[in-house]
């Protein structure tokens, strides 16, 4: 009796190849979070975008077409992704990405599962049977273990490490806000004064345009540069009209509740100060709910300018502060890191800013000019 040759029958899916599907489907799961809490950086945004599509698509078309070179093309995929997140955390990419960013919960869990996938794929791979099958219990018990992973990942915040929550975030301790200490050095108040009797029954900080300690033409100026602020601010309902406006996030801000600075290069470039028009800067404030709320312009002096240029407009009411501890990326328009130690960490290079001031578009506790900071020291900011 002559012997037939069994005829090959079409792999099936195997528990590892589940395994590494799932994987790479939570890695995507991941990324397209990723991708929307970057919606201020249209790059990065695109980028964690096409990693999360390919990593879905692959997924799935593991599952209906299991074949040794689908396979493969999945394992390259991930491995590529995975290869990406370490550099990124060594020694930093190429272009806007050269910086070299810090760990966060929402990228590690993303390439742990990256690792996964490349992991099991190459299992698939190496054991893919023609009759092999995947071993349902097991298969369901991978999903439950990546579902565990991705959504955790999918919910916290990414985060690109202390120094891009710089001083107007969390971590004001490392960063040296100076608009208090050297304001009163900086200005020589009008010739009409203080009203006389004043000081001695007024105490702590001026956080009032009324302050009685303020001259009637300091009060006027900020009064004037208040309601001029205000009225261009209502250009700006959300943070959509803000990026229309050709303002670009300098990228921090990334936690619920932090405030994130978006920067008008044109303006900051001009020859215009404190004008109502063209302001440098305007600040906005995470909300629970994702959605960035417009909470303050910020004016900037011109490049190279210091605290002894800042123009008077009422004293100690206006704070303005400069940083002399942030360090930058190549673009010099998104922050990379503070200066720790006499270092740059995680990286970038160090630019201390020119003076800025904050007029606030609602009177805070601290006044309507004050730092995020506070005042001085002496006044907690509410926001």
């Amino acid at each position: 009796m002559t012997e037939t040759t069994p005829p090959v029958v079409r792999s099936g899916l195997t528990t590892a190849l589940a395994t590494a599907a799932a994987a790479s489907a939570g890695a995507g799961l991941v990324h397209a979070a990723a991708a929307g809490t970057h919606n201020g950086d249209p790059t990065l945004s695109w980028l964690f975008a096409a990693a999360a599509a390919a990593q879905l698509a692959w997924a799935a078309l593991a599952v209906l077409w299991p074949h040794r070179l689908l396979i493969a093309a999945g394992v390259a995929l991930n491995a590529g992704a995975l290869l990406a997140w370490v550099l990124s955390r060594t020694v930093g990419l190429v272009g806007p990405l050269a910086v070299v960013e810090a760990v966060g919960t929402q990228d590690l869990l993303a390439a742990v599962l990256a690792g996964l996938a490349v992991a099991a794929g190459l299992v698939a791979l190496l054991r893919q049977s023609p009759v092999a099958r995947a071993n349902v219990a097991a298969v369901g018990l991978a999903t439950v273990l990546v579902l565990a992973i991705a959504m955790p990942a999918m919910a916290a915040e990414h985060t690109h490490g202390a120094s891009h929550e710089h001083g107007h975030g969390e971590a004001t301790s490392s960063h040296e806000h100076r608009g208090d200490d050297r304001e009163t050095e900086a200005h020589e108040h009008d010739a009409d004064g203080h009203a006389e009797g004043t000081e001695a029954s007024v105490e702590g900080p001026i956080i009032s345009v009324d302050d009685p300690r303020l001259s009637e033409k300091q009060q006027e100026r900020a009064t004037d540069l208040i309601d001029e602020t205000r009225a261009a601010l209502t250009a700006f309902p959300d943070e959509a009209s803000v990026v229309a406006a050709g303002y670009v996030s300098i990228g921090d801000g990334r936690r619920p509740g932090a405030f994130e600075h978006f920067v008008n290069h044109d303006h900051l470039t001009d020859d215009k100060s404190l004008d109502a028009s063209a302001i440098e800067s305007i600040v906005t404030q995470r909300q629970a709910d994702g959605t960035k709320k417009v909470m303050s312009a910020m004016y900037i002096l011109s490049s190279g300018s210091a605290m002894e240029d800042v123009p008077e407009i009422a004293g100690e009411l206006t704070t303005w502060h400069d940083h002399q501890n942030l360090c930058w990326d190549p673009s010099g328009q998104r922050l990379a890191g503070s200066l720790v130690n006499g270092e740059c960490r995680p990286g970038g290079v160090l630019r201390a800013t020119a003076p800025m001031l904050h007029v606030w578009l609602e009177d805070t506790p601290c006044g309507p000019f004050s730092g995020i900071e506070g005042h001085g020291g002496s006044c907690e900011h509410g926001h």
